[in-house]
């Protein structure tokens, strides 16, 4: 008698969490949707995109550092003259802000951002080309996608604090360091004397195409990365994280949890 009892409420216990579950991702993919060209938020005043794109260049003269916040479209090129095109509907230009800021230390970064107090629907998602000389640091709050292409540079810091993604394409750099905190990714081509990552959660790193002569990995979480040592490996992880390697280094590691550190297959 109890058998049967647990058996059927096993049972309707399982169909609960499947229709719960169907509606939570019913529900996330019909805010996706409708949310998906939305890039501010905060206020009772909407506007909406006409539908007549437009592009416009601003001068703003030369930076070394870029700080996205919003969920826009980034392209870097490295060139000698800088330059700043944002790509979104006629109407919303002014609702998409681009100023420098000076460091204490030296050097200008370019902050990207919404407009505070308005909601905006736009019929595209903004996208913004930047053309820089040099790439110091790459910071991404929220759900920016920056694709940085060929760039040839000392060193350089990407960082994503949400759900963002920063690409480089094909990276010449002395040295690489790479925090997420949350879910976003980072992937990483190229070459580069030596590659610290950090993972705060989820986030992935994908560096395998990236060989890095000193590699430090440090995981908090359950976050994954791959990456490609050809002198050192250093890996901490405390979690769930999971740390597969190409290359043949120098190997020492550091767990605190399920995590794991292994070889990748084919090399």
């Amino acid at each position: 008698m109890h058998l049967i009892f647990f058996r059927s409420l096993t049972i309707m216990l399982q169909r609960r969490l499947f229709s719960l579950a169907a509606v939570t991702a019913l529900t996330a993919l019909s805010l996706t949707s409708v949310s998906s060209q939305a890039w501010s938020w905060g206020s009772s005043e909407r506007i909406k995109g006409t539908g007549d794109v437009s592009s416009e260049v601003r001068d703003l003269g030369s930076f070394e550092s870029v700080s996205l916040a919003g969920g826009f479209k980034l392209l870097v090129r490295q060139s000698s003259q800088g330059r700043v095109e944002v790509k979104t509907d006629r109407n919303l230009h002014s609702y998409i802000e681009t100023r420098i800021v000076e460091g204490k230390k030296g050097g200008r970064t370019l902050e990207i951002s919404p407009k505070r107090g308005y909601e905006v629907q736009g019929s595209v998602t903004p996208e913004i080309v930047l053309d820089m000389a040099q790439l110091r640091s790459i910071a991404v709050a929220g759900s920016g996608d920056v694709r940085v292409e060929a760039m040839k540079t000392g060193e350089v810091d990407a960082s994503v604090a949400g759900s963002g993604d920063v690409l480089f394409a094909d990276l010449s750099s002395e040295r690489l360091g790479v925090k997420v905190a949350g879910s976003g990714t980072v992937t990483a081509n190229g070459r580069s004397g030596s590659l610290s990552l950090s993972i705060a959660g989820s986030g992935d790193v994908r560096a395998r195409g990236l060989l890095a002569e000193a590699v430090k990995v440090s995981i908090a979480g359950s976050g994954d990365a791959e990456v490609n040592a050809s002198k050192t490996l250093k890996v901490s992880i405390a979690g769930s994280g999971d740390v597969g390697y190409v290359g043949s280094p120098e190997l020492s590691t550091s767990m605190a949890g399920s995590g794991r550190v292994r070889r990748l297959n084919g090399n």
